[in-house]
């Protein structure tokens, strides 16, 4: 069993560090975009979990993760979706969170 107890410290680490930024969740910098994604969790907007999506397929750990955490606040549901997965199960759970957008008249991202 993989604990992730240490990861979340080192993610609360770099949010502690990181700069005063305006947050981008389409940023290239990864940092950026955990701080959008918090700034969405925060706003306890449903209708933002389409621009959420994207994140759940970075290659950064810590912006899935964060990702993945903002879509529990938002809706009470990770949908199968685990940021530590491999990416083929990562892509089935991607595809739940889109349906669960059209479900709810949510316009989803493009397909990449």
């Amino acid at each position: 069993m993989v604990t992730r107890r240490p990861f979340a410290f080192a993610l609360l680490s770099l949010i502690t560090l990181s700069g005063c930024n305006t947050p981008s969740a389409s940023s290239t910098d990864s940092m950026d975009r955990i701080q959008a994604l918090q700034t969405m969790g925060r706003s306890g907007h449903e209708q933002d979990v389409p621009r959420i999506l994207p994140s759940l397929s970075s290659e950064d750990p810590l912006v899935r993760w964060t990702a993945q955490r903002t879509l529990v606040t938002l809706t009470g549901t990770t949908n199968g979706y685990d940021w530590a997965a491999d990416r083929l199960d990562r892509a089935s759970a991607i595809e739940a969170w889109v349906k669960w957008c059209k479900d709810r008249g949510l316009t989803p991202p493009e397909a990449r």
